[in-house]
C-alpha cells in the first residue's frame, strides 16, 4: 500500500509505534491500559476500554479515598483504580485536597478520621454523597446506606452527621482552648453513630453509581440472572 498512496517513512513511523505500543501492552497491561483510559473523552469509549480490560485480565477497580488518583492510575497490586475526578460533582478542589492530605500524613484509617481531616470548605455534603454512591468509601466497612439513612428518633443523616463532626472538631482544633488537664477540648467531641442499615439492592446500588460514574463498575443489573442467561441464552 505504502507504493501506492502512503509515504513510506510515514508506514515506517506507524509500525514503530504499532510495535512500541503493542510491547508496553504485552509487558505493563495495567498501566498501559490506564494511560489509554486517561486519553478518551466520552464515556462510551471508556466503556468500550473497560471492556479491553476484562478481556485482558487486567482488574479496574472503583474510586477510593485512599488509593485512587486524580485520573486512572495503577495500585501496588498491578490494579487500574478510577479516579477520583471521574465522580461527578465532587469537585476538583475537593479531590485534590483529599489526595493532597493523604499523600502529607498517611491513608484515612476510617470514616471519622476522613471527616476530622478533610478539608470542610471543598469537601462538602454533595462531595461526601457522591463519593459514597461512587464506592469511594467502600473500603472503611460501611454499606453505602448508612451514609444516607437516620439513627432512630434521628434528624439527620449519616452524611451529615458526618459534616457536622468535621466542623465540630475542627472548629475546636483551631480555637486553642484546653480543658482542665491541659487537653485539645477537640479530643472530647465524639463520634457520632452512623445509622443501622441494610445495603441497597444490586439495581439501586448500580443505578447511583451510573449516575456519578457515568458506568457500571461493582456489577451489571443482570449480575442476579447469571444462572438463567448461562442455562437459558
Amino acid at each position: 500500500f505504502a507504493q501506492y498512496a502512503f509515504n513510506k517513512s510515514h508506514s515506517t513511523c506507524y509500525a514503530f509505534v504499532a510495535y512500541q505500543t503493542a510491547y508496553l501492552k504485552a509487558h505493563y497491561p495495567a498501566e498501559y491500559m490506564a494511560a489509554v483510559l486517561n486519553n478518551q473523552n466520552s464515556i462510551e469509549k471508556i466503556s468500550f476500554f473497560m471492556d479491553e480490560c476484562r478481556r485482558m485480565g487486567v482488574t479496574v477497580l472503583g474510586p477510593d479515598v485512599n488509593e485512587s488518583d486524580m485520573a486512572f492510575a495503577v495500585n501496588n497490586k498491578g490494579e487500574v483504580r478510577f479516579g477520583l475526578t471521574g465522580v461527578k460533582g465532587v469537585g476538583e478542589k475537593a479531590v485534590e485536597s483529599i489526595i493532597e492530605e493523604r499523600m502529607e500524613r498517611g491513608p484515612y484509617k476510617n470514616i471519622y478520621d476522613f471527616a476530622q481531616r478533610s478539608n470542610t470548605r471543598s469537601v462538602n455534603r454533595k462531595s461526601y454523597e457522591n463519593l459514597v454512591y461512587g464506592g469511594a468509601f467502600d473500603a472503611m466497612g460501611l454499606n453505602r446506606s448508612q451514609f444516607f439513612a437516620k439513627t432512630e428518633n434521628g434528624i439527620l443523616t449519616g452524611v451529615e452527621r458526618l459534616i457536622k463532626y468535621a466542623n465540630d472538631y475542627q472548629n475546636t482544633q483551631s480555637s486553642n482552648q484546653s480543658s482542665l488537664f491541659g487537653g485539645s477540648v477537640a479530643s472530647y467531641i465524639p463520634e457520632p453513630t452512623m445509622p443501622d442499615a441494610e445495603e441497597w439492592g444490586l439495581i439501586e446500588k448500580l443505578k447511583y453509581e451510573k449516575d456519578v460514574i457515568g458506568i457500571y463498575l461493582t456489577g451489571h443489573p443482570l449480575d442476579n440472572y447469571k444462572v438463567e442467561l448461562e442455562r437459558f441464552c
